[in-house]
């Protein structure tokens, strides 16, 4: 179990460091496959998507400006800076409690729960 779980760590770990660098990687993107790397929903119907704005919200957190256009971004923020410091205590630790693993895996779910119940109680709010 003790395996799993820092495999799983490391998983989270990574994708954090994706979603932190995801400006980065969406501005390459963006000039690379210009057509693809567009909001899909935003594409098809017109209107925006619960995330739409969120790439754009952490390039411009990146450079110190707090003007966000999707009012969740600050709890995304938040939520990945401490993810990112949590896996990183996590995987400096030689052994992890049995306990940790389950309490761990239970309070996530219920963050990210949290985050895309914000994200939709925003998009439902902004709509006509």
């Amino acid at each position: 179990m003790d395996k799993r779980y820092r495999i799983f760590n490391w998983t989270v770990f990574g994708f954090v460091c994706y979603m932190a660098a995801l400006p980065v990687f969406a501005r390459a993107m963006r000039f690379l496959l210009p057509q693809i790397w567009r909001c899909s929903y935003l594409r098809m119907t017109g209107q925006p998507c619960p995330f739409c704005g969120t790439t754009g919200d952490l390039a411009r957190l990146w450079h110190g400006n707090f003007d966000f256009r999707n009012p969740v971004t600050p709890l995304l923020a938040m939520f990945l800076l401490s993810e990112l410091v949590w896996r990183s205590v996590l995987l400096l630790r030689r052994r992890l409690p049995a306990r940790l693993m389950w309490w761990d895996l239970g309070a996530h779910i219920l963050l990210l729960s949290l985050l895309l119940g914000a994200y939709l109680c925003v998009w439902f709010a902004a709509r006509p």
